[in-house]
């Protein structure tokens, strides 16, 4: 049976300067393994405030989230570990780790960071390498790689982790379009495979390539639209979340 991870009721902020700051209102959403949601909307909209709250790294400040009927804020970090993996936009400078030796950090939630790999985290992490086409640079430093080619390297690694939900803050951040169109494609096969995905994203036209859902979030936090690409990207859809009239609508989805 597949599992789903749910989102039910959430409201959720941070704290500034002793009040709380509402991001996220209201919001229901739900994703399944074997699809891919897309969190779309305009910058402050919430998308990367609902990501960490669906891997229970963010404590929401009304509702509720369970994946398989359980509630990840209540998980140990290696019990979560099997069921959510991050990438997040906001990345440090790569260490001059080599390809392969990152990739299988994903495995280190199985046998901490001690302990021994065993040959089943090494298949892990060959098939991993394999599926992001890395295995010819699986030597190489982490240094001489390219943006696309690392950020292959950051998805890789979780896949490898093998956990059932992928969470992906805008994955395409920063990439030209040929490599931002193979990330997805990765991705997609990843979720025709099996997986679970939400991941925010700016770029329109990619969503409406490879999300089988979109939640279109307003600037006030809340959904304005929920459903299929063709149901949510909409001239009338898109112009009101994003303040533009409908002709410059036309050139985010084209």
């Amino acid at each position: 049976m597949k599992k789903t991870l749910e989102l039910r009721g959430i409201s959720a902020g941070y704290n500034t300067g002793g009040r709380n700051r509402v991001v996220v209102r209201n919001v229901d959403l739900s994703v399944s393994e074997g699809e891919l949601l897309v969190l779309a909307g305009p910058n402050g909209s919430g998308k990367t405030t609902l990501i960490k709250i669906a891997g229970g790294l963010l404590t929401p400040l009304e509702g509720k989230v369970k994946i398989d009927g359980k509630e990840p804020g209540r998980m140990k970090p290696k019990a979560r570990a099997a069921y959510t993996a991050f990438l997040f936009q906001v990345r440090d400078s790569p260490w001059p780790f080599t390809v392969r030796e990152t990739v299988a950090q994903g495995r280190f939630f199985r046998r901490g960071w001690f302990g021994a790999e065993n040959r089943e985290d090494r298949e892990a992490v060959n098939a991993a390498l394999e599926k992001a086409g890395l295995l010819p640079l699986a030597e190489r430093p982490l240094t001489e790689l390219s943006g696309g080619e690392l950020q292959r390297v950051y998805i890789a690694r979780c896949m490898a982790q093998e956990a059932a939900f992928l969470l992906l803050d805008e994955p395409e951040n920063n990439l030209d379009p040929k490599y931002s169109f193979l990330i997805f494609s990765l991705l997609h096969d990843l979720v025709k495979e099996g997986r679970g995905a939400i991941v925010s994203l700016h770029d329109l036209r990619l969503a409406s390539l490879f999300a089988d859902r979109i939640a279109l979030l307003s600037l006030d936090g809340s959904i304005c639209a929920l459903g299929t690409p063709e149901e949510v990207l909409t001239e009338e859809k898109l112009s009101r979340v994003y303040g533009l009239n409908p002709e410059l609508v036309r050139g985010l989805v084209l």
